[in-house]
């Protein structure tokens, strides 16, 4: 049975820009807002709470079993921690009388901290509705008059902690959950410092322990006892809080304890990712280096990570913001600096010798300061981006000229060169300043380091190829359009602490997708609509590529020129796709519309089809949802690719929520 009709809505409706769009149904609409949520964060149309509310307020219009399916395929498909906690705890706010939410729980509770978080967020929300209840002068109308989270005491104050009147399912199921664990796994994540800690818990759900190892563990939970386990954190705290003689010395032991860490195994997935920053300052040895890529790059370990795809990318910005390479060590541009000065001696030479004629060369931007004036400069800012230059001379006839009488125009072509040779010189001289600088700051050889990095980058991109390798759906005689929206409402951090926005997703997806579909056409949208040729290999370093030109279409939400291009260019595609956050206007004011534009486009291009990658989650679509070639996908895991396998087979992403049997 498919849902897709059931699903479909066409009620217009207009989105936080004022232009038109389409209702989704409550069941869509909570799909996408859920896997498009990282946490509480603001988005750029609306406020972390608000979208908390709007949640809760979804989870009371669908069916009970749907928003436990929900649950259990955010935290196992998509990878996400939070929402699926608030889902849960919503859940039990509203349902009640079957084991259905305990059932949940079990499965939904996949590391021993979630425990503890689950309560917190219980908690939280608990406060929030206290406090939506004392502002209607203690008359509680959430629930037609019934308040269940105060035991039908319309604002009272939550009492301990805010866990009073814990629901019984929810209690059960954390009971459940705490039987996964091990001791390891409870100590590496017995965070003391949080509001509700893993003994509150214990003694909270009161779990029954199933056999008398788990049993001896739960008491040690309780007196405090678990054992320090053998964690990175741990290992380099403890080296942190040592005197050392000297800075050399501290530098030395904690270079030793990263490439112990390395050689134990012991580090996580995640945990060598976010660390690999400090791996290459720390200069950990080849060896550790190489295992590091190795375990990086490795198939099954992405598989086991459940990483999102942009964590590979934040990874890679956050290596190359240090400034070790602009994809050539800092020695290359010095030997190039060294090899045009060179050059340039010698054409002054000849010249002064009389014995050939050139015009004077051509300068070309070698780093981000001008030839002419760098000589007036003292310091070099900002990334180097010198290249060995492809042309640096136009060539006329060859003539003699009488050394003892040079022409003017011989004596004007002297003093320019001199002039350049002189900048050029005090270029190279600061960037030998820059590499003896980086030397001192890393403490080993700057070019060693940079290997390194490179090394990293070959590592990260192979991880991220691994994650595209089964995208169905897409072979060589595909043809895609890869479309992505770089309006200013993408400029948005998908998380507090992330550097990554969201329409560096929209990129990173699309070039996923053209890894494995050459013929592919990707472009970004805005103001105007730019096609831009990338190549299909090194899926980062073209995505990184495509941030820097992002500023080239505006910052508009013209969606409709995409399609508007491909009428122009009479271009017929199988799929175009649109990575955006689905908040399109016509900002030409000419009641131009995404909706508009696709019914002319499907005159010229019957078959064709159009795929919405909603990477925010507003609850809207820019085209109705009740066309046959319309479709919505939601989310940044690597997992939406899974969901077009299933609009393959005339299947829908609630179609596939709703196979999981809880």
């Amino acid at each position: 049975m498919s849902y897709n009709e059931q699903l479909r809505c066409d009620y217009l409706t207009t989105n936080h820009e004022g232009a038109i769009a389409w209702r989704m149904t409550p069941e869509w609409e909570l799909y996408s807002t859920v896997v498009t949520t990282m946490g509480v964060e603001d988005k750029f149309y609306e406020r972390g709470e608000d979208r908390v509310r709007r949640i809760a307020d979804l989870v009371r219009r669908v069916q009970p079993e749907f928003v436990a399916q929900l649950a259990i395929y955010a935290r196992e498909m998509m990878h996400l921690r939070s929402v699926p906690e608030l889902l849960l705890v919503e859940l039990a706010r509203c349902h009640q009388g079957d084991s259905l939410v305990s059932r949940a729980v079990s499965r939904t509770v996949q590391r021993a901290d979630e425990i503890a978080e689950l309560l917190m967020c219980y908690q939280w929300r608990n406060s929030m509705h206290n406090a939506q209840c004392t502002m209607h002068n203690g008359q509680c109308t959430m629930h037609n008059g019934q308040c269940t989270m105060h035991n039908g005491q319309p604002g009272q104050r939550p009492m301990v902690n805010g866990l009073k009147g814990l629901s019984s399912q929810l209690r059960k199921g954390l009971a459940d959950a705490f039987n996964h664990f091990d001791e390891y796994q409870f100590a590496k994540y017995n965070r003391t410092g949080r509001k509700v800690t893993l003994r509150d818990a214990l003694l909270l759900v009161h779990p029954k322990p199933k056999d008398e190892r788990q049993e001896e563990v739960f008491r040690k939970i309780l007196n405090d006892e678990l054992e320090t386990p053998y964690t990175w954190e741990i290992e380099l705290s403890l080296t942190g809080q040592q005197h050392f003689e000297s800075k050399a010395d501290k530098k030395a032991a904690v270079r030793m304890v990263w490439q112990q860490l390395i050689a134990s195994r012991r580090m996580g997935y995640m945990a060598t990712l976010r660390n690999l920053r400090n791996m290459l300052e720390a200069s950990v040895n080849d060896a550790s280096m190489q295992q590091v890529c190795s375990y990086l790059s490795n198939a099954e370990a992405v598989a086991r990570s459940k990483q999102l795809p942009f964590r590979f990318l934040s990874a890679y910005l956050q290596l190359k913001v240090l400034g070790l390479s602009s994809h050539r060590p800092l020695q290359k541009v010095i030997d190039a600096t060294a090899w045009k000065i060179s050059v340039i001696e010698k054409s002054i030479e000849r010249r002064k010798k009389g014995v050939f004629f050139f015009k004077v060369p051509k300068v070309v931007r070698y780093c981000p300061l001008n030839a002419h004036s760098i000589g007036k400069c003292a310091k070099i800012s900002g990334t180097l981006k010198l290249s060995k230059p492809t042309q640096h001379f136009r060539r006329l006839k060859y003539r003699k000229v009488n050394p003892e009488r040079p022409s003017k125009r011989t004596l004007k072509d002297i003093q320019q060169l001199e002039s350049v040779l002189l900048g050029l010189r005090k270029c190279e001289e600061m960037l030998r300043q820059k590499q003896a600088m980086l030397e001192e700051k890393y403490g080993s050889p700057w070019l060693k380091k940079a290997q390194h990095q490179e090394k990293l980058f070959s590592a990260l991109e192979q991880a991220a190829s691994h994650s595209a390798a089964n995208i169905p759906g897409f072979d060589e005689g595909t043809r895609v359009l890869l479309a992505s929206d770089v309006s200013g409402s993408m400029w948005q951090p998908v998380s507090r602490n992330s550097s990554v926005e969201c329409y560096h997703i929209g990129l990173l997806l699309s070039m996923l997708m053209k890894s494995r579909c050459p013929q592919a056409v990707t472009g970004m949208f805005g103001t105007i609509w730019k096609a831009y040729d990338m190549p299909s290999e090194n899926v980062l370093q073209n995505t990184s590529g495509m941030l820097y030109s992002a500023h080239e279409v505006g910052y508009a939400t013209n969606g409709y020129k995409v399609i508007d291009w491909l009428i122009e260019e009479q271009r017929v595609m199988d799929k175009v796709m649109l990575f955006t956050d689905c908040q399109l206007w016509d900002s030409c004011w000419g009641g131009n519309s995404l909706a508009m534009s696709w019914k002319k486009y499907k005159r010229m291009a019957p078959d064709a089809r159009l795929y919405l990658f909603d990477l925010a989650g507003y609850g809207q679509s820019p085209v109705s949802m009740k066309r046959d070639d319309v479709f919505c996908i939601a989310g940044w895991s690597d997992k939406v690719f899974d969901i077009l396998a299933a609009l393959e087979r005339g299947n829908s992403a609630i179609d596939e929520i709703r196979r999981i049997v809880v």
